[in-house]
């Protein structure tokens, strides 16, 4: 049986939750709980987002479900250079190229927020606010992430699901059992390895009672987000 994808989340640990608040794509109902007005996107696994060099058209905040993100070469071959999960936005080179860089698909069935840029342009009245949510956004967009595929092969594959593990417990969703999400292959693309070491590496933390595994179901024992 496949893992049940992570999430969704609430609105308020999305990145995308101010903006989406000001562009009034969310809103406060009548029972005085947030309430979606946006437009929902849902994606199979498999299913590309966008591709490298369309127009860009839409910020997309991830709800629920992983998606990687991907540069083609000149022959074809992916190369997987980042992951997203709930509560990350993709998209955001569209402020200053207009053309989306990668290409992102979902690994997971996807469930995602799309926030058109047109609505951005159109908030005259509340630009201050907008311009103060846009800059935090893209701060959080930007800063550096620790980068995954260095260490030894063993510290590459535990800290890649540490790192499922924290971005998982900032959102509100289980950091202790969750989905990896990616083929043993795409995880080797993404740590810049080969699949037999990822394979082998996730054996050797099971067998010393670091994680449980079960297809990508994993489950932390020993192996600890906060550490």
């Amino acid at each position: 049986m496949s893992a049940r994808p992570a999430g969704p989340i609430a609105c308020r640990s999305c990145d995308l939750h101010e903006v989406c608040r000001l562009c009034g794509m969310i809103a406060i109902g009548e029972s005085g709980g947030l309430q979606r007005t946006g437009a929902l996107r849902t994606l199979r696994a498999g299913t590309r987002l966008f591709r490298a060099g369309e127009p860009a058209h839409s910020l997309f905040s991830v709800r629920q479900g992983m998606l990687k993100t991907v540069d083609v070469g000149s022959e074809g071959e992916e190369r997987i250079v980042a992951i997203s999960t709930p509560g990350d936005v993709i998209g955001t080179e569209a402020f200053g190229t207009r053309i989306y860089k990668h290409d992102v698909i979902a690994v997971q069935p996807v469930v995602c927020c799309e926030l058109p840029l047109s609505l951005l342009s159109d908030q005259y009245t509340r630009v201050r606010e907008l311009a103060s949510a846009l800059i935090n956004l893209l701060s959080r967009a930007s800063a550096p992430r620790t980068p995954l595929a260095r260490g030894s092969s063993r510290e590459r594959v535990a800290g890649f699901i540490l790192d499922l593990a924290r971005r998982f417990e900032k959102r509100g969703l289980d950091g202790r059992r969750f989905s990896l999400g990616m083929t043993r292959q795409e995880i080797a693309s993404l740590l810049d390895t080969r699949i037999e070491t990822v394979s082998r590496m996730i054996q050797s933390m099971r067998r010393d009672k670091q994680i449980e595994v079960e297809g990508q179901q994993v489950t932390l024992l020993s192996l600890s987000p906060s550490a």
